[in-house]
């Protein structure tokens, strides 16, 4: 066999495990549906229950508020998990970076961009439940979470934050 065509077809078969491999990945994680798996959630239930002395109201409120972003999240999840694979068809079907593949990227893009957002008003709403004593030790403890270089680094591998 000719060299040449020798590494056409050794890069399309690498990129094919890499592709499938990758997608496969994504929907691994965009499907994990342990409440406790995402970081500024977990923080957030931790801040409001451990630093943060609440009323019975202030209580049912948050799990209200918790409940609707649990059902929202896993919903973005699956799109973001659905985004993957059609992304890992397409790099299989064109072994490029086509407009099959280009279509699913921003799929992916758009259900990662949503679920940040999700994020963000799910931080925002727990905070409004607040008094203002409350939301200045709430204010503080969020922002220490997300300036730890852990937390930042964790959230980045998840795909929800980026720089």
């Amino acid at each position: 066999m000719n060299p040449f065509w020798r590494n056409i077809v050794i890069t399309l078969v690498v990129a094919l495990l890499a592709g499938t491999f990758g997608g496969w990945m994504g929907a691994q994680r965009a499907l994990d549906t342990d409440p406790q798996t995402l970081p500024l959630r977990q923080t957030v239930s931790d801040i409001v229950r451990r630093d943060i002395r609440l009323t019975q109201d202030q209580t049912k409120e948050i799990r209200s508020i918790e409940d609707r972003y649990y059902n929202k999240r896993s919903e973005l999840r699956g799109q973001v998990a659905q985004a993957n694979r059609e992304l890992a068809d397409a790099l299989m079907a064109d072994m490029a970076f086509g407009r099959e593949a280009q279509t699913a990227s921003t799929h992916v893009e758009s259900g990662l961009g949503e679920l940040q957002r999700a994020t963000i008003l799910y931080v925002l709403e727990v905070r409004d439940v607040l008094t203002p004593e409350q939301q200045m030790v709430y204010d503080r403890r969020v922002r220490e979470v997300l300036r730890s270089e852990e937390h930042t680094s964790e959230l980045q591998s998840r795909g929800l934050i980026s720089y």
